[in-house]
C-alpha cells in the first residue's frame, strides 16, 4: 500500500508520464523503420529498445533531478546568508536530495522501459497492416497527453494533439534514419 501512495504523489507524476512518453517515443524513433517496412516487431526488439530507453532515461532524469535539488539547496544557502558554500549539500539534506534523485530516475526509467516494451508489443499484437501498431502507439501518446493535462487542469485535447503530432514527427524521422532496420 505504501508503494501506491508513493506513486500517487504529485512529485512523481512527471517521472511516470515522462518516462512512459519517453519510452514510446524511443520505440517509435528506433524501430519505426523496421515496423513500417514490413519487418514488424518481436519480443527481442522490444527488450533491446526497452533496455536502451531505460538506460538513457535513468541517466537523464538522475542528472536533471539532482541538478534541480542541488540548485534548491544552493538557493537556500544564499537566502539564509550562510557564509560557507556547500554546507547544505554536505548535510543530511544533500544525501536526501541524492536519494530522491535516484528514486525519481529509477521510476522514470522503469516507466520508460515499460512504455517502449508495451509500445512495441502493441505492434506485435495488433493485426496487419503494419501501420496499425504505430497508429496505436501514437494514440497511446495522445492518451498520456490527455491524462497529463487533466492532472494540472490543462486542455486535454490540446496536449493530446501536440504529443501525438510529436510522436508522428519522430516516427517519420525514425522511418527515414531506419536504425533497427
Amino acid at each position: 500500500m505504501r508503494l501506491w501512495r508513493w506513486l500517487a504523489q504529485p512529485r512523481n507524476r512527471l517521472d511516470i508520464v515522462a518516462g512512459f512518453v519517453d519510452g514510446i517515443l524511443n520505440a517509435l524513433i528506433l524501430a519505426a523503420g523496421k515496423l513500417l517496412d514490413g519487418g514488424g516487431a518481436d519480443l527481442m526488439l522490444a527488450l533491446r529498445v526497452g533496455a536502451a530507453s531505460g538506460l538513457t532515461t535513468v541517466f537523464v532524469f538522475f542528472v536533471a533531478h539532482y541538478a534541480e535539488l542541488r540548485a534548491d539547496l544552493s538557493r537556500a544557502e544564499r537566502q539564509l546568508n550562510l557564509t560557507a558554500h556547500g554546507k547544505l549539500v554536505a548535510s543530511r539534506l544533500g544525501r536526501r536530495a541524492l536519494l530522491q534523485s535516484i528514486g525519481g530516475a529509477a521510476l522514470a526509467s522503469i516507466c520508460g522501459i515499460a512504455g517502449s516494451v508495451v509500445s512495441l508489443l502493441l505492434c506485435v499484437w495488433l493485426p496487419r497492416p503494419a501501420w496499425l501498431g504505430v497508429a496505436g502507439d501514437i494514440a497511446l501518446l495522445g492518451l498520456l497527453g490527455a491524462v497529463l493535462a487533466r492532472s494540472f487542469r490543462g486542455r486535454a485535447w490540446f496536449w493530446a494533439t501536440v504529443i501525438m503530432v510529436g510522436g508522428g514527427v519522430l516516427t517519420w524521422i525514425g522511418v527515414k534514419i531506419d536504425i533497427a532496420g
